[in-house]
C-alpha cells in the first residue's frame, strides 16, 4: 500500500497537514502513538500571527468549538503596575486576537477533523523506523494492534515534536542555542484572572504569563534565568512555590488566592533547537521537529502552523514534490531565522542583568510603547515584523 503522505505524529502539526492534503484528494496516513491525548506542560497560547495562519487553514472555528478562548488584549505589567494594554485586533496586520486552548482538546478535535476529511488516522501506532534515501520513496515501519507493517509514501512528514525520532532516522543534524531561560507551567482552576486578556507580568529578574482558558481557568507560566540557579519547579510538592513565584511579579494576590492545580507542574530549559533546511530525500520536518523556538516566548504553536501552511501549499502547487520540499525548506529557514533573530534580541533586552541593561530598558520600553514602528513584534507579527539591522539597533537601544 502506497500513500502520497504519511505523517509521523497526529497532533497540531501532523493532523492539520494531513487534513490539508486529504481535502485536496491525496491519500494520507497519520500515525499517532497516543490513543488518548494527555495533559503535558507545553504551548497553549497561539499568538495573533498564528491565529491568522489557523484561520487561513480553516481550523479556528473548530478550535473555538473545542473550548479555545479568544482574548483581544495583551496586558503587560512592570512590578505590578500596568505598563501596556494592547488591543490586538486593532494593532495587528490581520486584526486577530490571541487564542488559548487546552492542548489535548486541540489535538483531539484536529485528529477527528482529519479523519472526517478522508485521512486514514491510526491511533496507538508506534513508529520504529523511517528509511529514506535519494531516488526512492521513504518508508515507515510501525507497530499497530499487534501487527508490524512497512508502508511507503511520496513524502513522510516528521511531526513528532522536539524529541523527534524521525529527525534522527532521516539523518538531520540538530542545532541549539545555549540555555538561558527556564520556564515552568501548570494548568490552574478557581482563578480570578480577568479573562479578556493574556497577562504578562515582569518582576525583578523573572516573569509570569497567565493565559485564560475560560471561566476561572488559566494556564500559568513562570519564566526566569535558570543558567546559574534552577528552582526545579516540577512536581506536586512544588505547587505552592510555583504559585508564589507567579505572584512575586507583583500581580494581585486575589487572582490566585483560590487557585488549584488541575494538571501537572513541570519545568523546562528554554533554548532554540532547530534543523537547517528541514527537508530532504522525501522527508520533511514540521513543527517542533523542525524548529522549537525558546518556549519562554510562546511562539511554538504559531510557528508550527506556518510550517503546515507552507509545506501543504508547496505540495499542492506542483507534482514535482522534490522541488516542493526544497521550496518548503528554503521558506522555513527564512521565517524561522527571522523569528530566532527577533527572540534573541528580545532575550538580550529583557533578561540581561546589571545597571547598564537596566538603563537600556528604561530607554527602550517607553519608546517601544509610544512609537512601535520599526521595532520587532513577536506577539503581533512574529517573523514577519521588522528583523533587519535597524530593528536590532532599535530594540537594543543603539539608536
Amino acid at each position: 500500500m502506497t500513500f502520497d503522505l504519511i505523517t509521523v505524529g497526529g497532533g497540531l502539526a501532523g493532523a492539520t497537514l494531513a487534513a490539508e492534503l486529504g481535502r485536496s484528494g491525496y491519500k494520507v496516513l497519520v500515525l499517532e502513538q497516543e490513543t488518548q491525548f494527555k495533559d503535558r506542560v507545553r504551548g497553549e497560547n497561539m499568538l495573533p500571527w498564528g491565529v491568522a495562519a489557523a484561520r487561513r487553514l480553516g481550523i479556528v472555528d473548530d478550535l473555538v468549538a473545542a473550548g479555545g478562548h479568544l482574548t483581544g488584549f495583551w496586558k503587560t505589567y512592570m512590578s505590578g503596575k500596568l505598563f501596556e494594554n494592547r488591543n490586538l485586533p486593532q494593532t495587528t496586520p490581520h486584526g486577530e486576537s490571541s487564542l488559548n486552548i487546552y492542548h489535548p482538546k486541540m489535538q483531539e478535535v484536529l485528529s477527528q477533523r482529519a479523519g472526517a476529511l478522508g485521512v486514514d488516522v491510526r491511533r496507538g501506532a508506534k513508529v520504529i523506523a523511517v528509511d529514506s534515501g535519494p531516488n526512492r520513496d521513504p518508508a515507515v515501519t510501525f507497530e499497530h494492534k499487534g501487527e508490524r507493517q512497512t508502508l511507503s509514501a511520496r513524502v513522510v512528514a516528521g511531526a513528532d515534536g522536539r524529541g523527534s525520532q524521525v529527525r534522527g532516522w532521516a539523518g538531520f543534524e540538530t542545532k541549539r542555542n545555549l540555555d538561558q531561560l527556564t520556564i515552568a507551567g501548570m494548568l490552574i482552576d478557581g482563578t480570578n484572572v480577568p479573562d479578556d486578556a493574556v497577562h504578562l507580568a515582569f518582576g525583578p529578574g523573572f516573569a509570569t504569563l497567565l493565559a485564560p482558558m475560560g471561566p476561572r481557568r488559566a494556564r500559568a507560566y513562570f519564566v526566569y534565568p535558570g543558567v546559574a540557579e534552577r528552582r526545579n519547579l516540577s512536581g506536586i510538592h512544588k505547587i505552592g512555590e510555583f504559585l508564589q513565584s507567579c505572584l512575586s511579579t507583583g500581580l494581585p494576590k486575589t487572582w490566585l488566592a483560590e487557585a488549584e492545580s488541575i494538571g501537572p507542574l513541570a519545568e523546562f530549559k528554554g533554548a532554540d533547537r532547530w534543523v537547517e533546511s528541514p527537508a530532504r530525500n522525501g522527508v520533511a520536518l514540521i513543527g517542533d521537529a523542525a524548529a522549537s523556538s525558546d518556549p519562554s516566548w510562546g511562539c511554538g504553536l504559531s510557528l508550527t502552523l506556518l510550517d503546515v501552511e507552507h509545506l501543504s501549499k508547496a505540495l499542492r502547487e506542483t507534482e514535482d514534490w522534490t522541488a516542493a520540499l526544497d521550496r518548503y525548506a528554503k521558506e522555513h529557514d527564512e521565517y524561522y531565522n527571522a523569528l530566532r533573530r527577533i527572540l534573541g534580541w528580545m532575550t538580550d533586552l529583557v533578561w540581561t542583568p546589571g545597571p547598564v541593561a537596566d538603563e537600556r530598558r528604561s530607554r527602550v520600553f517607553p519608546r517601544m510603547r509610544s512609537d512601535p514602528r520599526g521595532f520587532p513584534d513577536s506577539v503581533g507579527q512574529g517573523p514577519f515584523g521588522p528583523s533587519d539591522e535597524q530593528a536590532r539597533r532599535l530594540i537594543l537601544g543603539l539608536d
